[in-house]
């Protein structure tokens, strides 16, 4: 029967965790009335998420419908009728067409709907000039039904007591305006049976752009209708009104309005609008303080709670498996792959594996810390022990040097004659022999060296004539290999396998190219001393 391994009960604590977060997500994100999410609305409902469309849906909205114009005309019976032009982003529907006086254009819903029915809008102003938002409810002929305008220019008022902040807006503020008269607030009119629709009290004395309004409208079964406004959770204001049994369609519109002076841009963010088969007469506490914190609020601190449980505990699952090491072996000569080399590792924990065809062996599981490394393969000298620091994934690659095979005394390994050719272009290494006491070397006779005085390499007997040895001296210069710390490899130096051979043929009996441990340079000091 399979063990669990040591990160299954991490594994199960996340799986538990994320269970949980899921569930409280859901109880936790579902939407206020006063929230930006509208309620999901039934079959025969309403509802249009404008930041993700890209063109007013014909199959819901309509512009200037003439359910709109009865509207428009009811609402401002001396405006000029304009088109309006919505535009899209994932801001929501941007309506920007109201610029002058006396002048709306509004959008009416398709189809229409019998009470009781909740009618909920999300809508922001940007500039505000006269009436950015009109939103309502009107039977099809407008002699019944429900609109909230607002206007949030706070220049737009008189010195009437319930326009405003008294302090700051009057006839100073806008001295053109008609102390009776007060434009700026949120309010509603409501009305039945074709009489006036009657004003109601200010839902909101002083609204400003910039800020996400609700705007709710409830009719219940027996025609009493319900408006409020609402902002970031809490209730500004509402109102109540008999509105009669419908049907109604949906208004949304803008408008400038008179006699504001000065007539200039209106603009106006639709977030969304949706219609349930349902009522609702409850909404946000209307005291002044909110009681800690919102949905949205709620929601936002619980997935950042989720997601820093998920990176601790996914920190701590790695750390429990452990990293990785990977040795690669390498021929030094030719940089080829040595496979079967024995690696050995001791450390925090010691580690033995062999490589494969390509010349590696991986570790898995390494605990961080520092490891001493050693390799060994067959026909190779054993290498140099080296440290390696595990933190993560880490990877160490090693160079094994060919062992020298042993010539017997008198018999020379064969060459190629490639091998020949290019070895002639050095200086053949010939056994000195001794001169006989009280002999010039002139009197030696041919074929007869002279005994040396002091050390000499095959490159002194040379004397630097063969143009293949200047090629090569050129060659380790130009590639900056003058020193032990800047030797390069054959592969590297661009020098061909005979090279290496014959190096290694004449290992030690050369002063001015120098290997060490696969790697070669030029000695520039003993080339200088035998020019």
């Amino acid at each position: 029967m399979a063990r669990w391994p040591k990160s299954r009960p991490v594994l199960a604590i996340l799986i538990v965790l994320l269970f949980s977060a899921s569930g409280l997500l859901v109880l936790v994100g579902a939407p206020s009335p006063a929230q930006a999410a509208p309620p999901v609305p039934q079959a025969t409902g309403l509802s249009d998420d404008f930041t993700h469309d890209t063109v007013l849906n014909p199959s819901l909205w309509q512009i200037n419908g003439p359910v709109a114009l009865n509207f428009s005309s009811d609402n401002c019976p001396y405006c000029f009728v304009i088109p309006l032009t919505p535009s899209f982003s994932s801001a929501g529907m941007e309506i920007a067409d109201a610029d002058a006086n006396s002048v709306i254009g509004a959008i009416q819903s398709v189809q229409n709907f019998n009470p009781p029915i909740t009618v909920t809008a999300l809508v922001k102003g940007i500039v505000s000039n006269g009436h950015p938002f009109v939103f309502g409810i009107s039977s099809q002929n407008s002699s019944s039904g429900v609109q909230v305008t607002g206007n949030l220019n706070p220049d737009d008022c008189s010195a009437e007591s319930n326009c405003g902040n008294p302090s700051t807006c009057g006839t100073p503020a806008n001295s053109s305006i008609a102390p009776s008269q007060c434009f700026y607030g949120i309010y509603a009119r409501a009305g039945s049976n074709g009489g006036n629709w009657k004003k109601s009290p200010p839902l909101d004395l002083t609204p400003a752009v910039e800020v996400v309004y609700t705007l709710t409208i409830a009719v219940d079964s027996s025609g009493d209708a319900q408006f409020n406004v609402s902002a970031g959770g809490q209730l500004l204001g509402q109102s109540t009104e008999q509105v009669g049994a419908g049907p109604f369609y949906i208004i949304m519109g803008q408008s400038e309005g008179v006699p504001v002076p000065g007539p200039g841009n209106n603009s106006a963010v639709w977030i969304s609008a949706t219609l349930t088969p349902s009522t609702s007469f409850t909404g946000p506490s209307p005291s002044g303080a909110s009681s800690g914190l919102s949905s949205t609020e709620w929601l936002i601190v619980v997935f950042v709670v989720v997601v820093a449980l998920v990176i601790v505990l996914a920190t701590a699952l790695r750390s429990r498996r452990g990293r990785n090491l990977t040795v690669t072996v390498l021929d030094s000569g030719t940089l080829s792959p040595v496979s079967g080399a024995g690696v050995l590792i001791e450390g925090p924990k010691n580690l033995t594996g062999s490589t494969g065809n390509d010349g590696r062996v991986a570790f898995g599981g390494v605990s961080a810390g520092s490891y001493a490394l050693k390799v060994g393969a067959p026909g190779y000298q054993p290498s140099i022990p080296a440290t390696v620091s595990v933190e993560r994934a880490t990877a160490h690659t090693v160079r094994l040097d060919r062992m020298t095979p042993a010539v017997s005394p008198g018999v020379v390994a064969p060459a190629s004659i490639e091998e020949r050719r290019q070895e002639a272009q050095l200086p053949p290494t010939v056994a000195p022999q001794a001169v006989p006491s009280g002999t010039s070397p002139a009197m030696a006779g041919p074929g007869v060296v002279p005994a040396p005085t002091g050390p000499e390499s095959f490159e002194e007997r040379e004397g630097w004539a063969g143009e293949r040895v200047r090629e090569i001296i050129r060659t380790f210069q130009a590639k900056g290999a003058v020193s032990p710390e800047t030797a390069l490899t054959a592969q590297e130096l661009g020098l061909s396998r005979i090279f290496v051979r014959i190096m290694k043929r004449r290992r030690g009996r050369t002063r001015v190219f120098v290997e060490i441990n696969g790697r070669y340079y030029l000695d520039e000091k003993a080339l200088q001393e035998m020019k």
